[in-house]
């Protein structure tokens, strides 16, 4: 008997849309066979653990060179999914201890929790990171896919994910997406020379790249690196900030607090949170 072609398309795509579905549904219960993962769960196992257990749901970027974690509580409507807390990590770091950092709070709220694993594993070069370029389109793929609104994502960077904040932020100014009610940079200044941040001083996304883009800096009084992550590193972060066209809203400047002060102080992160209450919708 002959086959026919067209049934056979057609079941074939069914059987693969099938395997999709359930290669998805499978993420939300455990982590895709993936190195980068697995060296995730030899380093930093408790906080791996703590994320399955707490129902986070963990996806390839679709360049297949990284993984974020998307997580949402369990009242959430996917039609109209909540506030975002968009989160990127430190150096040498993973997306697992943003997680951690963060989820506590974001239940509270009823706030979901995206939180990006941009470093690759290995070096501290510049190549061994996603780009903001790569880290902004992981933001811009979700929140297409959920149809979200504008001015309602709170993005943090901490540390060298602060350092990429700013080419971030302009890059969700440019394409009029504004996503973002809120950018918290965390305890690490623009650096002049990095890439990114050259080609916003070098005009690429226009005069005033950050016009209408409002800000929370962090800073601690015993950051080894005061010149750069401490107070005097996050006071130029702020001119900056300013000089192309943002808005600081509020300057944490914890004395007693060393480089990861924000999240060691409920106060910090209640500040933080706060302002973003009252910038989400655009106010």
């Amino acid at each position: 008997m002959l086959k026919n072609p067209i049934k056979e398309l057609i079941s074939a795509g069914i059987m693969f849309l099938a395997l999709a579905f359930f290669s998805a549904y499978a993420f939300a219960d455990g982590l895709p066979n993936y190195p980068l993962l697995e060296q995730a769960k030899r380093e930093n196992p408790s906080r791996v653990d703590y994320a399955l257990q707490n129902g986070a749901r963990i996806e390839l970027t679709d360049d297949g060179k990284s993984f974020y974690i998307l997580w949402y509580p369990e009242s959430a409507n996917p039609a109209d999914p909540p506030p975002l807390i968009a989160t990127i990590h430190g150096h040498a770091s993973w997306a697992f201890d943003e997680f951690y950092l963060w989820h506590k709070a974001a239940k509270e709220r009823g706030y979901g929790i995206l939180a990006i694993q941009w470093w690759l594993g290995q070096g501290e070069r510049y190549e061994d990171y996603l780009t903001p370029q790569d880290i902004y389109r992981i933001i811009d793929t979700v929140s297409k896919r959920e149809r979200r609104k504008p001015h309602t994502i709170l993005f943090h960077g901490f540390s060298r994910g602060s350092a990429n904040s700013y080419a971030v932020a302009a890059m969700d100014n440019q394409t009029g997406n504004n996503y973002f009610a809120l950018i918290v940079a965390n305890s690490g200044k623009p650096g002049l020379d990095f890439p990114p941040n050259r080609e916003i001083m070098d005009g690429l996304y226009g005069p005033e790249p950050l016009r209408g883009t409002h800000w929370v800096t962090f800073a601690g009084g015993k950051d080894p690196h005061p010149d750069r992550d401490g107070i005097e590193g996050m006071r130029q972060a702020a001119d900056f900030i300013n000089r192309y066209g943002g808005v600081v809203d509020y300057a944490i400047e914890d004395g007693s607090a060393g480089h990861g002060g924000f999240h060691q102080s409920m106060r910090n992160m209640e500040t933080a949170l706060h302002i973003f209450g009252t910038r989400m919708g655009g106010e």
